[in-house]
């Protein structure tokens, strides 16, 4: 049975490199990435030889690698079919051989082989002695079946509700927080690293709890052993042993019950009915309506909201924590303002096919304007507030929260430029999106990528250009009185930021009533 179900899981990877250029290219970066992944992980920890904290940052390691694998596998449920009980359900399989079976399977690919490989850096960093290096590779390959078996109990027991959309919600904002985590990691550890702030000597003494989870075990198995304590070594990898032992059948219970227990979460929801709020306002309103329900009830309009206001914390959180954190306001505020634009440039493109219905209500340049202007309320609605809030929370870990309306008059110009560029890109670069397998947010579809990314750095700089006027009456009208400053500033940004989207409307409008059947037609092509 194992060897049947590796060899489905070798045939699926096949023929998901015959699919399309783009699984192709997906396949070989996501290799060259595990195998660089692999000697990084190894290269840190073989080096670790003789500093007094390696066995606690080969326990951060260990449980690092850990939380990767019970936390991915819920974001990308369904990329890998082995790993959905579901798809077993009607053949005659015992559950213990399809356990092994599915074990195995999932143990089988690039990024399985090179965790394994970049962990056996222990074997030169934390292990001394024969014995020593051989219970680091007992250890490793123990780590690596707990993180396995891990992350299969997890995704059998939460299946049911992965496959729902309640479920695949869930996984979508997941990302908020991962994209946080990375954002935070490689903005904050280099520099903390190359001003020696951030030292080997720096996570000494932080496993005095961690020594005691699995991955403790393993790392601190290596340790005794290394130490000639090789009673204790053992009795820690048996403690693991047993661990994954129990936890592996806690799985195959989960297993079993998932066979024969029906699949509910294709069922329909009760829909109930309501009055569409704004609608009596026209066609503006109706657009505005629209998108402001899709802005509460989509998970991945949530999620961009999220990460706007990650990108502005990020983006400042160096600078506001010196005596220059006005230049950190006003980076948050022009990543902020910039980002809007750039999550919502591609309106046609990312509402679909559902787009035909909206195209024939906009047969001229009149219904178009309402149209742009209907979405602009609805993103503007939610920005306005959002990025105020973000600015003064930004000005008030800075130590000056009075300052946080000189934040928030940046925001303001970047948020109308952004809107007003958003409408223009969404008129003259649309293209269609799709959402892949394994991948929760949608993405420019194969052969757009460099229209995306396009928008993208177009956006930041044409931001960057229109609000310029805002940022340097900010910088030289820092020596007038605060009471007159700031309110000035806050309406008089108000303003030309309304301006600067009204004349993006204006031109979007324009561009777009000579080609909504081509608009269309791009639309069409989304899958989502």
């Amino acid at each position: 049975m194992a060897r049947l179900l590796v060899q489905l899981k070798l045939r699926l990877l096949r023929n998901a490199l015959r699919a399309s250029t783009g699984a192709k290219v997906g396949f070989v970066l996501s290799t060259i990435l595990a195998v660089a992944g692999a000697v990084f992980i190894f290269i840190v920890l073989a080096r670790l030889r003789g500093h007094s904290a390696a066995v606690d940052l080969t326990t951060v390691v260990f449980t690092v690698f850990a939380f990767g694998w019970l936390i991915l596998p819920l974001v990308v449920f369904g990329l890998d079919g082995t790993l959905d009980p579901a798809t077993l359900a009607l053949y005659p399989l015992r559950t213990r051989r399809l356990a092994v079976g599915l074990l195995a399977a999932s143990a089988t690919g690039a990024w399985p082989l090179a965790n394994v490989l970049g962990l056996l850096g222990v074997t030169i960093g934390l292990a001394r002695g024969g014995f020593g290096v051989l219970v680091a590779v007992l250890a490793v390959l123990l780590q690596v079946l707990f993180c396995i078996t891990l992350a299969r109990f997890v995704t059998t027991g939460l299946a049911g509700m992965l496959r729902s959309r309640r479920g695949k919600d869930f996984a979508v904002l997941l990302v908020i927080p991962l994209f946080a985590l990375y954002e935070g990691f490689i903005q904050v550890v280099p520099g903390l690293t190359a001003e020696g702030k951030l030292t080997a000597a720096s996570f000494a003494g932080v496993d005095r709890w961690l020594r005691w989870i699995p991955p403790g075990l393993a790392a601190h198995a290596i340790q005794d052993a290394s130490d000639g304590h090789p009673g204790t070594a053992l009795a820690r990898l048996g403690v693991l042993a047993a661990v994954i032992v129990v936890l592996g059948a806690l799985w195959i219970l989960l297993l079993g019950r998932a066979l024969v227990t029906a699949d509910t979460s294709t069922q329909s929801a009760r829909v109930h009915g309501a009055t569409l709020p704004f609608a009596r306002y026209g066609l503006a309103g109706t657009v505005a309506a629209r998108f402001w329900v899709y802005q509460r009830r989509d998970p991945q309009s949530l999620v961009y909201w999220g990460i706007i206001v990650v990108i502005m914390a990020v983006a400042s959180v160096r600078a506001i924590m010196t005596p220059a954190y006005l230049v950190g306001l006003i980076i948050s505020g022009f990543f902020g303002g910039a980002f809007v634009g750039i999550f919502h440039a591609n309106a046609f493109g990312m509402t679909g096919p559902a787009f035909g219905l909206e195209a024939m209500a906009l047969s001229d340049r009149r219904a178009l304007h309402a149209y742009f202007c209907g979405q602009n309320l609805a993103y503007g609605a939610i920005a306005v507030p959002l990025l105020t809030a973000a600015s003064f929370g930004l000005a008030a870990v800075a130590g000056h929260p009075l300052d946080g309306f000189l934040s928030m008059a940046v925001d303001l110009a970047a948020i109308g430029a952004g809107l007003g560029l958003a409408n223009i890109f969404s008129a003259a670069m649309p293209y269609p999106a799709e959402k892949r397998a394994g991948t929760p947010m949608p993405r420019a579809a194969t052969g757009y990528t460099g229209l995306s990314v396009a928008a993208t750095l177009l956006g930041l700089l044409f931001v960057l250009v229109a609000i310029a006027p805002v940022i340097l009456v900010v910088i030289i009208s820092a020596g007038a009185p605060a009471a007159v400053r700031m309110p000035l500033l806050v309406v008089c940004s108000a303003g030309y930021g309304l301006g600067l989207m009204l004349v993006g409307i204006q031109i979007a409008s324009e561009m777009a009533v000579q080609k909504v059947p081509e608009l269309y037609q791009l639309a069409v092509r989304s899958q989502l």
